[in-house]
């Protein structure tokens, strides 16, 4: 399994490039998909060269992707490993020229995520993890012949920080938290998952929807940080077990010396009542 990492660090920041050429471009092809969520030619060109490049190192292997068409769960639930993807989380962010955008790549094995790469096309850093081997940061232009691997870990702020959206209003987590707290503001799912995982944050809340391959990929790097992903009840979050591919709310929770419980309310989505 940890083979598979520098192949797929290859494939996302090749995906992360593709999205950088169309960056600038005045047309970036946007459309609206059926469920009213955006899509660019950025989404579409890195979702290609990744399943280009996934199916030529594993061709046995199969792909869900967010950017095709996901296949009813009587003929995906006996698959005991396939690589979920998320070619560009942070559309909304790559549209209005935040940076705030990443490439996200999971290998899913008897339903948990087991391997993990998020690639940050604008910082061209990547965080990738894989079970029992450890998160890691490389920041591929801090010199020109080499890498530099920086080991992941978890911490506790002094005071509660919370990683949000640029756009988020507070007060829609806030709620469900019995403490102050400072934030730190960035993009995309997978990009606050990071955070926590680096040890700039302490924890996420997501209120709202999202799909398995939002999740995939930052669960096992902020596992292998230390952290954990659950869902807004404190549950584990699924994978490939419903015939919706849809996330409950859920939490990124980082150093396990907080009070996680006892801090944060738990709640249920009503349309997934």
């Amino acid at each position: 399994m940890q083979s598979f990492l520098e192949p797929c660090i290859e494939i996302a920041k090749k995906a992360g490039q593709a999205i950088m050429d169309i960056y600038d471009q005045e047309d970036i092809g946007q459309q609206q998909k059926s469920d009213d969520t955006p899509v660019t030619k950025a989404d579409l060109a890195a979702n290609k060269i990744i399943i280009d490049g996934l199916m030529k190192l594993t061709p046995d292997i199969p792909i869900m992707s967010e950017e095709t068409a996901i296949p009813p769960l009587n003929e995906r639930k006996d698959w005991t490993r396939y690589w979920l993807l998320d070619p560009m989380d942070g559309t909304g962010e790559f549209i209005l020229k935040s940076g705030d955008f990443a490439v996200n790549i999971a290998l899913i094995e008897n339903n948990k995520p087991v391997l993990g790469i998020i690639h940050w096309p604008i910082k061209d850093a990547t965080y990738f993890a894989a079970k029992d081997f450890g998160a890691f940061k490389r920041e591929h232009t801090i010199t020109a012949d080499s890498n530099q691997d920086t080991k992941l870990e978890v911490v506790k702020h002094h005071k509660l920080t919370l990683a949000v959206s640029r756009r988020q209003k507070i007060e829609a987590v806030s709620c469900y938290l019995d403490r102050d707290f400072d934030t730190i503001a960035v993009g995309s799912c997978s990009l606050k998952a990071c955070m926590i995982a680096e040890g700039k944050a302490d924890c996420f809340l997501r209120v709202g929807p999202t799909g398995e391959w939002d999740t995939g990929a930052s669960q096992i790097i902020v596992e292998q940080a230390g952290g954990q992903i659950l869902s807004a009840e404190f549950n584990p979050i699924s994978y490939n077990q419903r015939e919706i591919t849809e996330n409950p709310d859920f939490i990124i929770m980082g150093h396990n010396d907080w009070p996680w419980q006892k801090m944060i309310t738990p709640h249920r989505r009503t349309e997934l009542l």
